[in-house]
C-alpha cells in the first residue's frame, strides 16, 4: 500500500509535489514537443510570451491521487524511484467488467523505467476473431525497447475475455476499455503524466497512445470518442471503418443529415455485402467460441460468440436480401460516423427488443491520428479512411486548435485472394482465357506491399507514436538508432496524403515511385468529396455513361440469375478516353447513375407499394420484389495486355430502378504505356457472394448517367 504523506498532499505546485514525493531532482520537461505558444500580453497583443514549462512526472508522484490510497501492481517507481527494478516484464490481468464478465489483457512493461518523467503507455487491439498478444513483437517490441509500456487487450467475447461479441458497442466493449484505463492509472506506478492537457479537476493527464488494425483500429476511436478524461494522445488505426452500415450494406445515403433525394432522384437502397458478412460470421464465431470450448467452458455456446442481435441481423439479411433498418442503426452506433456525422440517429429495433443507446452523439475532441488504409481492402475500403480523415482533421478544441491528422495508404488490408490462379498450373490457362474475353472468377487478388511507396507503414506508425508520446530529446535518441526513413518522410510531408499506386500484387516491397504525396487542399473536393453526398470537381471532362441495350451484345447489362450466368464472361465495358498528360486515377470517383428497364413496360408499376410492404415486414418478402429490384456492380478497370481487370478489385453496388448520386469506391492506379481506362459493369460479383437480384422479371437493364474521375496530371518519372 502506498499512501502519500500529509505534507505532500498540501503542496500546491506540481513540480514541488513531484520533488517531495519521490526525491526527484526535476520534473519539468522543456524539450517536450507538445509545448505550445502562450498568449500575448493583453496590453500588447504582438508580444510573444513563452508558455509555462511543461511538467512530466511518473504516476507514483501524481498529485491528482493524493487523497486516494493506491496499491500498485508490480511496483517499479513507488518503492525505490532512484534505483527502479529492471523493466521488460510481461504478465496477464483479468478484471471483472461492469457487465459481469472477465476482461483479459497482457501488460508489457517498458524495457527501462523512467521514474522521473514516467513512461508512456500504448494500447494494442486485435482484429475481429483474433486475440491479444502474449509477448511483444514487431511494432510492440520496438515501442517497449524505446521506453513505452504496452497493454494488449482481448476485446469482449474474444480470447480469454467473456461476454458476447457486440462489435465495439459503446455501452459494453466501450465501458470495458475505459475500465482498463482506470485499472492502469490505479495500478501502474510508472505511467507518464503531463500537464499539457488536464481534464476537469485534474492537474495532469496520462500520456497514452493506441495501435491496431481493423477491429483493432475501431476500438481506438471508440475510446477517444467516449472517454470523458480524454486519455489517448495519439491513435494509429489501420484499415478501420467509418460506418459499419456502409461497410456491410453499401449504397444507401449514410451520414447525411435529413437526407432528401435531389429532384428526379430516388433514395438509394443498400446491398448486403454477403461475401464479407459470411467470412466475418465464421471468423467471429470461431474466435469467440473456440478458446472457451477448448478451455472446457460448458456455458460457452450460451454466453459467448456473436451477440443474438447480430445473429438475428445476419439471418434476416440472408432471408430478406437486405438488413432491417433497426439493425443498421445498431451498427451505426458502433461506428465513428455516429460521432462525426450530423445525421439524426434512428431507433435500434429488433424483432423482440429495442436497444436504447447509453450515449448521445457528440463531436469528439481533436486528437493526433495517423490513419492508414489499403486500396485493395474490399471490406473497409479507402472511402472509410477518407471520411474518418476529413472528420477528425476538421475538429477544433475550445481555443480553435486542431490536431495533427494524417492519411497514408498501402496495398494490403482485408484480403481474401480466393482465385483459381492460386491453383498450380491454372494461371497460364486463365491468362489465355482472359485474352479470349473470359472473366476470372475471383473474390480478389493477393495483397501488395504494406507500404506507401518507400514508406513502410509500421515504420510510420512507430515514428508517429514516438513523436507524440516522447519528449524531443527522447525522440532524437530513438531516431538516432532507428534505421527507417519514416521520421524524415513524415516531417517532410506534413499536410499531404500519401496515395499508393503500386499494383504489383503479391509483392512484399514497393518502389519509391509507386506512390504520390498530394496536398490535402488538392485532395479535398478534387480527388475525393469534401463531404458525404458531394461531388468531386474533376480535372477532366465528365464521362457520359450509356449502356442501353442495342446492337452490341457485349454491352448488355444483365441482372438477377442472368447476372450470375454472365459473370464468367467479360463485364460490360465503357472505354474512357483521357486527355494527354493524365495518366493516374487516384481518389474517389463520384457519379449520377440511373438504372432503367430496357422497355418501360417491364418495370412493375407497384414498386413503391412493394418497397413499403418490405420495409414493414419483420423479415421482408424473402427478397422477392418482382420487376422492382435490379442490381449492378460498377468499378473502374484498366485494359492491360489486352484484357480488362478491375482496379484494386473494387466494385460499387447499385440497386433499384431510378437515378441517384453514387460515391464509387476509391482506387489508385498509374496507367502504363498502352494501357487504357474503362468503366466495368457486372450483374453479379463474388464479393457479394450470396447477394444478387432475386427479381426474375428484370433480366436486362439499362444504365445511364455520368462519372467524375479523380485524375492526377503528369506523374510519370
Amino acid at each position: 500500500m502506498n499512501v502519500l504523506p500529509v505534507s505532500a498532499r498540501r503542496l500546491l505546485g506540481a513540480a514541488f509535489v513531484c520533488s517531495a514525493l519521490v526525491g526527484l531532482s526535476a520534473c519539468n520537461s522543456s524539450d517536450d514537443p507538445l509545448s505550445t505558444a502562450g498568449p500575448g500580453n493583453p496590453t500588447n497583443p504582438n508580444e510573444v510570451v513563452d508558455p509555462p514549462p511543461l511538467t512530466l512526472l511518473a504516476n507514483a508522484a501524481n498529485p491528482d491521487y493524493a487523497k486516494t490510497p493506491r496499491e500498485f501492481n508490480a511496483p517499479a517507481c513507488s518503492t525505490n524511484a532512484q534505483q527502479p527494478r529492471a523493466g521488460g516484464g510481461v504478465y496477464s490481468v483479468n478484471l471483472q467488467s461492469a457487465s459481469g464478465h472477465t476482461i483479459a489483457f497482457s501488460v508489457f512493461e517498458p524495457a527501462t523505467f523512467n521514474c522521473e518523467k514516467g513512461n508512456p503507455v500504448v494500447l494494442h487491439g486485435h482484429g475481429y476473431g483474433g486475440a491479444r498478444e502474449q509477448a511483444p513483437g514487431g511494432l510492440l517490441k520496438r515501442l517497449v525497447d524505446s521506453g513505452a509500456g504496452v497493454i494488449s487487450i482481448d476485446q469482449r467475447g474474444f480470447g480469454e475475455s467473456g461476454g458476447t461479441v457486440r462489435v465495439l458497442d459503446p455501452d459494453f466493449e466501450g465501458q470495458d476499455l475505459l475500465q482498463i484505463l482506470d485499472w492502469a492509472e490505479a495500478k501502474l506506478d510508472w505511467l507518464r503524466y503531463s500537464s499539457n492537457k488536464p481534464v476537469g479537476q485534474r492537474q495532469f493527464n496520462m500520456v497514452a497512445g493506441a495501435t491496431g488494425g481493423s477491429y483493432g483500429g475501431g476500438y481506438q476511436m471508440l475510446i477517444h470518442n467516449i472517454d470523458p478524461l480524454k486519455r489517448l494522445d495519439a491513435l494509429t488505426p489501420d484499415i478501420a471503418w467509418n460506418d459499419l452500415r456502409y461497410s456491410l450494406n453499401p449504397g444507401a445515403p449514410y451520414g447525411i443529415k435529413d437526407f432528401q433525394p435531389a429532384e428526379g432522384h430516388i433514395k438509394p437502397v443498400g446491398t448486403v455485402k454477403s461475401g464479407w458478412a459470411l467470412l466475418l460470421v465464421a471468423g467471429g464465431e470461431a474466435g469467440s467460441l473456440g478458446p472457451k470450448l477448448q478451455a472446457g467452458d460448458p456455458t460457452a455456446l450460451q454466453s459467448s460468440g456473436q451477440d443474438l442481435l447480430i445473429r438475428e441481423t445476419l439471418l434476416r439479411g440472408a432471408t430478406a436480401n437486405r438488413f432491417p433498418d433497426g439493425a443498421l442503426e445498431f451498427f451505426r452506433y458502433h461506428s465513428p460516423s455516429y460521432w462525426c456525422d450530423a445525421e439524426t440517429p434512428g431507433a435500434q429495433t429488433f424483432l423482440q427488443s429495442e436497444v436504447v443507446p447509453g450515449l448521445a452523439p457528440k463531436k469528439p475532441e481533436p486528437v493526433d491520428i495517423l490513419f492508414t488504409q489499403g486500396f485493395r481492402d474490399t471490406l473497409f475500403n479507402f472511402n472509410n479512411a477518407w471520411h474518418n480523415f476529413t472528420c477528425y482533421r476538421s475538429l477544433e478544441n475550445s481555443k480553435g486548435e486542431k490536431s495533427d491528422v494524417r492519411l497514408l495508404t498501402h496495398q494490403s488490408g482485408h484480403i481474401v485472394p480466393l482465385s483459381p490462379t492460386a491453383v498450380p498450373g491454372l494461371g497460364d490457362v486463365l491468362g489465355q482465357g482472359a485474352q479470349l474475353g473470359l472473366n476470372e472468377i475471383e473474390f480478389q487478388k493477393p495483397a501488395g506491399p504494406f507500404a506507401c511507396g518507400e514508406l513502410d507503414i509500421q515504420d510510420a506508425q512507430f515514428a508517429f507514436l514516438t513523436q507524440k508520446l516522447f519528449t524531443t530529446l527522447e525522440v532524437a535518441a530513438i531516431k538516432a538508432t532507428d534505421e527507417s526513413n519514416a521520421f524524415d518522410l513524415l516531417a517532410a510531408n506534413k499536410g499531404k496524403v500519401c496515395l499508393s499506386l503500386n499494383d504489383d500484387v503479391g509483392q512484399g516491397e514497393a518502389s519509391a515511385n509507386s506512390a504520390i504525396w498530394v496536398d490535402e487542399s488538392n485532395m479535398i473536393g478534387q480527388l475525393a468529396p469534401a463531404t458525404k453526398g458531394a461531388d468531386i470537381q474533376s480535372k477532366v471532362q465528365t464521362v457520359q455513361v450509356d449502356f442501353t441495350p442495342g446492337a452490341d451484345p457485349l454491352n448488355l447489362l444483365t441482372s438477377a440469375a442472368t447476372g450470375i450466368l454472365r459473370y464468367p464472361f467479360a463485364p460490360a465495358v465503357l472505354p474512357i478516353e483521357l486527355p494527354a498528360g493524365f495518366d493516374t486515377v487516384a481518389g474517389i470517383p463520384t457519379a449520377v447513375l440511373d438504372i432503367a428497364p430496357p422497355l418501360d413496360m417491364v418495370m412493375n408499376p407497384l414498386c413503391n407499394q412493394i418497397y413499403s410492404a418490405t420495409a414493414m415486414s419483420p423479415i421482408g418478402l424473402a427478397g422477392l420484389e418482382p420487376g422492382c429490384d435490379p442490381m449492378l456492380f460498377v468499378g473502374l478497370g484498366v485494359n492491360r495486355n489486352g484484357a480488362w481487370r478491375l482496379i484494386d478489385d473494387q466494385v460499387t453496388a447499385i440497386r433499384g430502378f431510378g437515378k441517384r448520386h453514387v460515391e464509387l469506391t476509391g482506387v489508385a492506379e498509374r496507367l502504363g504505356s498502352g494501357e487504357s481506362l474503362g468503366l466495368l459493369v457486372y450483374g453479379y460479383h463474388p464479393q457479394y457472394l450470396a447477394t444478387g437480384s432475386r427479381d426474375m422479371l428484370t433480366p436486362l437493364v439499362a444504365l445511364r448517367g455520368n462519372v467524375n474521375l479523380p485524375m492526377v496530371q503528369d506523374l510519370m518519372p
